[in-house]
């Protein structure tokens, strides 16, 4: 790209000569530009300097275009459209536009999110996709390496302190047994700790939220089982005297389950917030923005029917 002449060209003058151009007047170009009439006019003089043509001259209908004013002129219509994207991007349309996002999550907030998702973007009307990728160890680096575009996340502890993230709604502890249990309809901590529970450990070798909370008044539960997925841990509970502790966005999951009740968490496990995180270099893109967005609108109106 060769850049030594651009380098002396005022964009500034471009524009000016355009606007009186349209309008036809130094007047009428001043208003649309909020400038003085004068500084208008010394605009057109560098202009027609920089540019060595007249550009324009006065006829009885004002200013007409020269010839190389014209040929000018035809280029800029082109151009600076252009350029004024480039400065400020058009906002992403999800019914005109095709865009592909990749996704991951644990399962629970999977659960929570993807339903409203697929209600509102899955009829065929938007040109967007949503792929969502299973959640895995070095999530992270996915999206360092661009091969993810968001992720949705309960830890921020485990995200690395570059990454741009944000709260997306609050959530409760519940607990799940199975419908013929022992237990009834709330565990203190000391009926917490003498279960035997099946843990939902989404990464290996990481300690729960649950498990983090537990260690901040000096207690530890005891574990028989460990999953990587809710879903499975509900179908495990039948016939059994374990508990399971769920996020309460699984509430309707869990429900649909006959053979599994929900049971309140002992004041202990206190509430917390499903984040999503992006890279930085993602953050102004418009077909980003608008995902982040459609999150924003799908969480909160998840909230709000679980308040109903």
């Amino acid at each position: 790209m060769r850049l030594e002449k651009l380098r002396q060209v005022d964009l500034n003058l471009l524009i000016a000569f355009a606007a009186i151009a349209e309008e036809k007047s130094v007047t009428a170009a001043a208003s649309r530009l909020l400038l003085s009439q004068p500084a208008v006019s010394r605009a057109l003089q560098r202009a027609r300097a920089m540019l060595q043509d007249p550009l324009l001259v006065r006829s009885p209908h004002g200013f007409e275009l020269t010839l190389r004013g014209r040929k000018i002129l035809q280029e800029l219509e082109i151009l600076l459209p252009k350029m004024d994207q480039l400065v400020t991007p058009d906002l992403f349309d999800p019914i005109r536009e095709k865009s592909h996002f990749r996704i991951s999550g644990p399962d629970n907030v999977c659960t929570a999110i993807l339903p409203r998702l697929s209600r509102q973007y899955g009829s065929g009307r938007y040109q967007v996709q949503f792929e969502f990728l299973p959640w895995q160890a070095g999530i992270s680096e996915l999206v360092e390496r661009g091969q993810l575009d968001l992720i949705l996340h309960i830890d921020d502890g485990l995200l690395p302190v570059h990454f741009h993230s944000e709260r997306l709604y609050q959530e409760d502890w519940i607990c799940a047994v199975a419908r013929n249990s022992r237990f009834g309809e709330r565990l203190s901590l000391k009926q917490y700790l003498a279960a035997s529970h099946i843990i939902v450990a989404t990464y290996g070798g990481v300690r729960t939220i649950p498990d983090k909370q537990l260690a901040a008044v000096g207690a530890k539960r005891r574990s028989s089982i460990r999953v990587p997925y809710f879903g499975v841990a509900l179908q495990c509970l039948p016939g059994t005297e374990l508990v399971l502790t769920l996020t309460s966005g699984m509430t309707s999951a869990a429900k649909r389950n006959r053979d599994v009740r929900l049971v309140k968490a002992p004041r202990e496990l206190r509430p917390f917030w499903f984040l999503m995180a992006w890279h930085p270099r993602l953050n102004s893109d418009p077909p980003h923005v608008w995902l982040r967005d459609a999150l924003r609108q799908g969480s909160s109106l998840e909230v709000s029917e679980q308040h109903l």
